[in-house]
């Protein structure tokens, strides 16, 4: 879209090897610290929306969660902001749909915490062993949305957790403000039905894995090493 060459090893193409024929044009360009933006000429504007459509189609046929979060940011960036909101405003929209169905429930993973207590009673009625160690991976897991929200916020999540379970059931960890408060009144909230099928999805999935005893995931690809730099020979 910039009428420029990609520059890359795997095409033959080094920095010391670029002529002026294969750099591009573009009307601004502004580079910080986490971020390139480039604004290319409007005569492109045909390229970008053919782009878009292109990816929009790639979209609907993956069912890769990963590389759909990443095509649809992709879709963001070169719609511009506009693209962007309205994705925001779409999930804010499914989001008020869900709780009006089922209600709302406090977040930051303080509700998974509070039903660590149902876990325990349902366990106490079980007999076999099996079925108690499936109860105690439960409420182990049950800790870890919470605890991921805390350690990512820079604190102890162990502790957190702790500190969650002796509060009552609207009580949790606001990592924006760091305090222990009042969730449903600080707005930190979950509709009740995303966080049901979170944890239905959670123990299916884990149901699945039992029964095939495999697990198929993404090769990750590890780097080329660099090639030495030789001096009088252009890698």
């Amino acid at each position: 879209m910039l009428s420029a060459d990609f520059l890359s090893g795997d095409f033959g193409l080094t920095l010391g090897s670029v002529t002026s024929d294969q750099l591009g044009i573009a009307r601004k360009v502004t580079i910080t610290s986490n971020s390139t933006t480039i604004v290319a000429d409007l005569a492109t504007k045909a390229e970008i929306q053919a782009r878009i459509l292109q990816i929009k189609k790639d979209l609907t046929e993956t069912d890769n969660a990963t590389l759909s979060r990443k095509l649809s940011e992709r879709i963001a960036k070169l719609s511009g902001d506009s693209e962007d909101r309205k994705l925001r405003i779409e999930d804010a929209k499914n989001a008020t749909f869900a709780a009006m169905d089922e209600g709302i429930v406090p977040g930051g993973g303080a509700t998974y915490i509070h039903l660590l207590e149902q876990v325990s009673s349902i366990k106490s009625s079980m007999e076999d062993e099996n079925e108690k160690i499936g109860a105690d991976i439960v409420a182990k897991a049950l800790l870890a949305p919470a605890k991921t929200i805390a350690t990512n916020a820079g604190v102890d999540g162990a502790v957190v957790v702790e500190n969650i379970r002796s509060c009552d059931w609207r009580t949790g960890y606001n990592a924006m403000t760091g305090r222990y408060e009042d969730l449903l009144n600080a707005g930190v909230i979950d509709p009740c039905r995303v966080s049901r099928c979170a944890l239905q999805s959670a123990v299916s999935i884990a149901g699945i894995v039992l029964t095939t005893q495999a697990v198929l995931v993404e090769k990750i690809k590890k780097p080329r090493p660099a090639v030495p730099y030789v001096p009088g020979i252009t890698p």
